[in-house]
């Protein structure tokens, strides 16, 4: 249903905002995450993450800093970031936009089959992915253990 650097994107990100959570505990937090440390710990190829990071720097999603303590932040709080913010960038549109089933000339004026029920679903897929914030993932990882890798 979402790409492949969706999914990276949003898992990345879900791990920055679980790291910092967990940080903000610590008496002396760690403010960046090495590129590497992400790739590893969600087994994630590290040149395709790389790329998938810089896109979200560049669309102001993360920070990033080049120093031997450097790496990657959110640029922002973690419940301001929805997954659909992140979902737009990672793919540079709008998800669920396409017929269901591929059709081109698929529209409103010509639908096909799916066209009805397609449009109920993806309302309620935009909805949802556009109030899940980064920190609801991120406590939901915290309080119940969940992985996302």
């Amino acid at each position: 249903m979402l790409s492949k650097s969706s999914t990276y994107a949003i898992q990345a990100s879900a791990y920055l905002a679980r790291k910092e959570a967990l940080d903000s505990l610590d008496e002396h937090p760690a403010v960046y995450t090495p590129v590497l440390e992400i790739s590893e710990a969600l087994n994630i190829p590290y040149h395709f993450l790389k790329k998938i990071i810089a896109v979200l720097v560049q669309h102001k999603i993360l920070r990033s800093q080049r120093s031997s303590r450097g790496g990657v932040a959110l640029s922002k709080p973690a419940k301001t970031i929805s997954l659909l913010d992140i979902i737009i960038v990672a793919d540079g549109k709008e998800p669920f936009t396409e017929c269901l089933l591929g059709l081109k000339d698929c529209s409103d004026a010509t639908p096909c089959a799916m066209h009805t029920t397609w449009a109920v679903e993806r309302t309620r897929l935009r909805l949802m992915f556009s109030s899940t914030t980064l920190a609801d993932v991120a406590s939901r990882m915290y309080t119940k253990g969940l992985r996302i890798a």
